[in-house]
């Protein structure tokens, strides 16, 4: 029994053996998110387009969240996923301004999770 210390003495805890998450750019993929959000709205093409980046960056925290094992800032994340994938969608600019209030509201909230909580 005696030659089964040296394993778990080069085993090292459980938490060396598993990948490491890229927490900290899913971070900064929200703060990204949060500047495009808060740019001054040129017109109804480009608010769309650039609803939809943020979506795409916003897709990207959520999988980094998820990976590290954060489900409610990854959940938190999806539901600004959603704001800014409808702004990618309205008729017209106004409408797309109001998805970008709603995406920075959504957005605040996933922030001060991380900021209260960290990876939860």
């Amino acid at each position: 029994m005696w030659w089964l210390i040296p394993l778990l003495l080069a085993a090292g805890p459980a938490q060396a053996q598993r990948p490491r998450c890229d927490y900290g750019s899913g971070l900064a993929g929200l703060r990204t998110a949060a500047q495009e959000f808060s740019r001054p709205l040129q017109g109804l093409l480009e608010g769309r387009e650039r609803g939809l980046a943020i979506a795409g960056t916003l897709r990207a925290s959520q999988g980094i969240f998820t990976g590290c094992g954060c489900p409610r800032l990854a959940e938190l994340t999806g539901e600004t996923i959603g704001q800014a994938e409808r702004a990618g969608t309205e008729p017209s600019a106004a409408a797309v301004g109001r998805a970008f209030e709603l995406g920075r509201f959504r957005l605040g909230l996933a922030q001060e999770a991380a900021d209260r909580n960290g990876c939860r």
